[in-house]
């Protein structure tokens, strides 16, 4: 008879052993837990301001502006997945439904990754033209989804850092 610590150490070695496929298949995507006002609010708004202030910039970027908006784009592309999944929010279930929802999030999708081949070129230029462009659709967006309320009522911190390390108000 096999002492009880040794089965289940065999048991646990089995276990973890298991074909990650089949992990994978398990596995559902974790619900977002948050309205998407917040994700837009603390993610995608700080992220966007990130890609179109450097952008609008008439002087030629630093390095460290050009990693800053390099984060900033990259979150923008995370961040429109999420976008797509219903939180909490009392309206999110029929935003990520509508199909002028689903458009302007997939078309913010390939302008952050428009962003950030910009930022890797270091093509100041097209920056520019795709923070227009994000501009844009942020405003489309909000005048059909959230005319007059661009929050919502959620708010972000009212201090922020500046890139320099300074706090300026929003």
């Amino acid at each position: 008879m096999l002492p009880r610590s040794l089965l289940l150490s065999v048991a646990a070695l089995a276990v973890a052993c298991q074909p990650a496929a089949e992990i994978e298949q398990e596995a559902e995507p974790l619900p977002l837990g948050v309205p998407i006002n917040a994700v837009m609010v603390a993610l995608i708004d700080f992220a966007a301001d990130g890609v179109w202030r450097p952008a609008a910039s008439e002087t030629p970027l630093t390095d460290e502006q050009w990693l800053l908006a390099e984060q900033d784009a990259v979150n923008l592309i995370a961040s429109t997945t999420l976008m797509t999944t219903p939180g909490t929010g009392t309206n999110d279930a029929a935003w990520v439904k509508d199909p002028d929802w689903r458009r302007w999030t997939t078309e913010m999708r390939t302008v952050a990754i428009e962003a950030k081949a910009a930022v890797d070129t270091k093509d100041q230029a097209r920056l520019g033209l795709v923070g227009d462009r994000l501009v844009e659709l942020c405003q489309a967006c909000h005048q059909k989804f959230k005319p007059g309320l661009p929050s919502m009522g959620i708010t972000r911190f009212p201090i922020y850092p500046k890139r320099d390390g300074t706090l300026t108000p929003p």
